[in-house]
């Protein structure tokens, strides 16, 4: 087992170990392939080459009969995902390096695709943070377990980026304009409004997960993979006692957030004038302006588009918002510095133009093909 994972917290069995690195983990038993995230003190952020294995080992187990299932888990108490290593694409960037960025982010995007793809049962135990690059390893995956611990969060926008690794696809599909809210204010989530939203489909107590992993590993395969897994699921989920304040705000988010650009959404919020809305405001305020203005035409497209084009949509945007100053003053300020305040290339959001974000939207002559390389 990994470095870091708690006894207490996975059951203590034999399985073979197919390949580990510093980071990560594969090993497979019991019909499942299991993926350890093992990177705790980052908060399991995906490296590239936690990407480039991963996205490898599921075309393996894509073509292995005797890998059933996959299911993937991380070690530490606090984290299944922060995100991805941006202190690492940060450091190359300042470099003057655009080229391994986007190698990064095409690999990520690859196997984002691959997770969304997956002809298998593809399982994720979420206890902790799932923010950015972890929401791409489980969201797209057909089973979300998620614990009390569980925050999830797109918060993009606070580090000149927008919403990617396919949210651009998952977020539009959200009832009542909540991921429009999401991907503007990176609002945070807790397990009651993952499994209210369909972001979650199971939830468990933390300490459970040791159980719920002995139960899948106990599935009789002869009665299907997919009906296996979810009888298995189903059997120890326990609707959350958490409370649900997206759920609960549904209506006022949707007709706040229902609107046909950020600057009416500004003014929806200043006009009603309430808590809520004012804390949503300050929220969007603290993002790139060029970062919201994408975000909400990118989520805009992204309601029509499948995963395969959203990612190709996505990579064109990540490309020229590595190139702009926005992320680099964003990672700095939130990130490194930790000043928390940005000075962002566009002051305002009137400062935006319709051309700039038109621009963002060029496609990249270097789009990866989204495939499983055959």
């Amino acid at each position: 087992m990994g470095r870091g994972i708690s006894r207490t917290q996975w059951p203590l069995v034999f399985c073979r170990v197919t390949e580990m690195s510093d980071e990560i983990i594969f090993e497979e038993a019991d019909g499942w392939g299991i993926v350890t995230l093992d990177a705790p003190q980052r908060l399991n952020a995906l490296s590239h080459e936690m990407c480039r294995l991963l996205g490898e080992r599921l075309v393996q187990w894509r073509a292995d009969t005797e890998v059933r299932g996959v299911l993937v888990k991380a070690a530490g108490e606090r984290a299944f995902c922060a995100g991805g290593d941006i202190r690492a694409l940060y450091g190359a960037r300042l470099a003057g390096d655009t080229v391994g960025p986007m190698r990064f982010f095409g690999d990520e995007y690859l196997t984002n695709w691959r997770v969304a793809r997956f002809p298998k049962p593809y399982v994720s135990l979420i206890d902790g943070a799932v923010m950015g690059g972890g929401v791409g390893i489980s969201v797209h995956g057909r089973y979300r377990v998620a614990t009390e611990k569980a925050l999830f969060a797109m918060p993009e926008c606070g580090i000149g980026l927008y919403p990617d690794v396919g949210a651009t696809h998952v977020l539009p599909r959200l009832s009542g304009s909540a991921g429009v809210w999401m991907g503007l204010t990176g609002a945070r989530l807790g397990q009651g409004d993952m499994l209210g939203l369909g972001l979650a489909t199971h939830t468990v107590a933390s300490d459970a997960l040791g159980n719920v992993e002995a139960r899948l590993r106990a599935v009789d395969w002869r009665d299907g993979a997919w009906e296996a897994v979810e009888a298995a699921l189903d059997s120890v989920h326990e609707v959350p006692s958490m409370a649900a304040p997206a759920i609960e705000a549904r209506h006022e988010i949707h007709s706040l957030f229902d609107k046909g650009s950020v600057e009416e959404i500004v003014a929806a919020l200043e006009a009603n004038g309430g808590d809520w809305a004012g804390e949503q405001l300050a929220a969007i305020r603290r993002g790139a302006p060029l970062s919201l203005k994408v975000t909400h035409r990118a989520l805009a497209l992204g309601e029509r588009l499948d995963i395969t084009h959203a990612l190709r949509m996505e990579y064109g945007l990540t490309r020229r918002f590595v190139e702009t100053g926005a992320f680099l003053e964003g990672v700095r300020a939130q990130i490194i510095d930790k000043d928390r305040s940005p000075r962002w290339p566009h002051p305002t959001l009137e400062s935006v133009t319709a051309a700039e974000v038109s621009a963002m939207f060029e496609p990249a002559d270097d789009t990866p093909e989204f495939g499983w390389g055959e």
